[in-house]
This record gives structure tokens, C-alpha cells and sequence, in this order.
């Protein structure tokens, strides 16, 4: 049975399709059958993999709004065994408009994804920056969610921005979906304004914040222009270390029972300052 996992934050520039990518590559590398599904209009993930969205006839923006178009019919294979991905083009940014009248528009992603569920033991979702329908597509499809984070305090603001859509996605739309962790990525761990946003964040989420952390680091930037995760990039890196203990971190959370709680509630005597 596949796990369903979205890459979600409100805030660009957090690490998320870095993340989409590394976390899927080191799982093709476990073995595990691996498909991305690039829900970004920017479509990093598919530039990332060395695939030009111009060049494509059908891409995810087709799957999500006609009928006839299944996942399947657009799936691709990369150079990386056992991951695949479904592509997205720019036309993506023109899908609240034309999805608004369709039934059924906030479960498109997940009825089409039943088609090809069965063929794949992780299907890892990259989420656009936004409120739109994209995102909660993404989200109703989803048995769980990582939210990528940098310690910094305007990203602790966001958290708070972006829990309020979780929670009224969760309540409304998908029960079952389930807070995998939140990843700190991009951290200086030389700064103590990185340690000290680390600890308010575990103080009021606790188990269900990663232990893995991806530090900052300059081939995390360069890994793209050659196509290649950093598994393949720079095999040996502090880089593809994080990503391993992330990506292994990740596999064994799927066997540990966690109980119905999606944000926990914290106690005001748990708490140092306020936070939410």
C-alpha cells in the first residue's frame, strides 16, 4: 500500500522542491517505487529532473481538469531507478480558475491518483507556495504532510499562518491526513537565533518535529544544473548525509502508531513565550 506524502508551506524559498527531490531519490534508492507529482506552476521539481515543461503535450494541469487525461498518460521515468514524475507546466497557474465549477474540485488530485497508487510505495507531492486549490488537492490526496521550515522568526509567523489552513483542510476535507513533521532545512547552525527558533518550535511540537536537519549548504544550489539529487551530485557531502537520516527517519515514522492529534495543544505552562 503507498504512502501519500505532501511537501507543504505557504512561504517560498524553504527548501520544499530540494527537499521533493532528495527525500524521493534516496527512497528510489532504497528500493522503494517512487513517484513525484509536481503540483508547482513554476515546475521546479520537473526542471530539476532535467525535464523541459515546454516540450511536453500533457502535463498534471490536464490530469486535474479533463476527464479523459489520467495520471498514468503522463507519468515519466527519470534517470534515477525506481523514481518516476508527473509533470507540471505553467498552465498549473490557470487551475483555480478553471477548476472553480467542476464538482467535486478539491478531490481531483486524489481520484486520479487511485489509478496508479497500486504501483508505487511512496508518492511524494510538491506543493506551490499558496492558498489555492493546488494545494488542497495535494492535501485531500494525502495520508500525511511535511512541512519544510527554516529557523528563522518570520518562518515561525508563517507556521502560525499555515497551521490555520491545515487544521480547516484536516476538518473539512481529509480526517485521516496526518503531520508526518516538520523538517528544518536550511539551517546555519552556527547562529544562536537558529538554535534558539529550534527549540521554540520542538517546545510547543515535540515528536512530531524531525530530528534529521538539513543544513545550509552551496551544492544544494548547484545539484540542479546537472539534474542530478545529491545523492548523485555529491555523494559523500554533509548534504546527502542530511537527506539520508531524513529519508531513513521518514521510512521508519510510517511504522509508528501516531495517535489522531494533528497540531498538539500546548498548556501555557509548556510554554516559554507565546507562540500560538
Amino acid at each position: 500500500m503507498s504512502r501519500v506524502i505532501s511537501v507543504v508551506n505557504q512561504k517560498g524559498g524553504t527548501g520544499k522542491t530540494t527537499s521533493v527531490i532528495n527525500i524521493s531519490a534516496y527512497l528510489a534508492r532504497l528500493g522503494y517505487k517512487t513517484l513525484i507529482v509536481d503540483m508547482e506552476p513554476q515546475a521546479n521539481a520537473t526542471l530539476y529532473l532535467g525535464i523541459d515543461p515546454l516540450s511536453l503535450e500533457q502535463s498534471m494541469y490536464d490530469v486535474l481538469l479533463k476527464e479523459a487525461v489520467s495520471l498514468g498518460d503522463i507519468i515519466l521515468s527519470t534517470e534515477i531507478e525506481n523514481l518516476h514524475i508527473a509533470p507540471a507546466q505553467v498552465s498549473l497557474s490557470n487551475t483555480d480558475i478553471n477548476l472553480a465549477d467542476k464538482p467535486n474540485k478539491q478531490y481531483r488530485l486524489k481520484e486520479k491518483l487511485s489509478s496508479v497508487k497500486d504501483r508505487y510505495d511512496y508518492i511524494v507531492i510538491d506543493c506551490p507556495p499558496s492558498l489555492s486549490l493546488l494545494p488542497v488537492n495535494a492535501l485531500t490526496a494525502s495520508d500525511e504532510l511535511i512541512i519544510p521550515l527554516q529557523p528563522k522568526y518570520l518562518s515561525l509567523e508563517g507556521l502560525k499562518q499555515l497551521k490555520v489552513s491545515l487544521d480547516r483542510t484536516r476538518t473539512e476535507l481529509n480526517p485521516s491526513l496526518k503531520m508526518l513533521g516538520i523538517l528544518f532545512t536550511m539551517a546555519d547552525m552556527r547562529l544562536k537565533m537558529t538554535k534558539h527558533c529550534m527549540d521554540l518550535v520542538k517546545e510547543h511540537f515535540g515528536d512530531k518535529v524531525f530530528s534529521s536537519v538539513i543544513r545550509v549548504y552551496s551544492k544544494f544550489n548547484e545539484a540542479p544544473i546537472t539534474g542530478q539529487s545529491i545523492f548523485e551530485y555529491a555523494p559523500q557531502s554533509r548534504g546527502a548525509e542530511d537527506y539520508k537520516s531524513l529519508t531513513e527517519e521518514i521510512v521508519n515514522r510510517g511504522n509508528i502508531f501516531y495517535n489522531n492529534s494533528f497540531f498538539p495543544i500546548v498548556t501555557a505552562s509548556q510554554r516559554t513565550r507565546k507562540f500560538f
